[in-house]
């Protein structure tokens, strides 16, 4: 049984380190509830788009293998991809580029 329930860790870390470039910054928090198994991964942030993918592609081929994986084992397995440790908040960012934007609107100067 052992086998059976890191098989999904495993299978996944498996397939993460043949798409990242940071192979050891890979962290996978297996977690056990009344759903299932929640498998919660973090890469690095320069590889995160990479695990994404465009429009979200891979990420959702990636919980479609697993899934997969998890029905083969009468399992149920879910995985959810978490913001990479120092990233910041992208409604921050908005922020930043709107007064960005406006103290550049406010400072130009119109030449004749």
């Amino acid at each position: 049984m052992t086998e059976t329930n890191s098989i999904d860790k495993n299978t996944l870390q498996t397939i993460l380190e043949n798409l990242v470039t940071e192979p050891d910054k890979i962290n996978i928090d297996r977690v056990v509830d009344e759903q299932g198994v929640l498998l919660k991964v973090r890469v690095s942030g320069s590889d995160m788009g990479i695990v994404i993918g465009r429009s979200g592609v891979m990420a959702n081929s990636l919980k479609t293998i697993m899934r997969a994986l998890g029905k083969a084992n009468k399992m149920n397995i879910r995985v959810e991809f978490m913001e990479p440790d120092g990233s910041q908040n992208k409604s921050s960012d908005k922020n930043i580029d709107k007064k960005s934007a406006e103290d550049s609107e406010s400072s130009t100067v119109q030449l004749n």
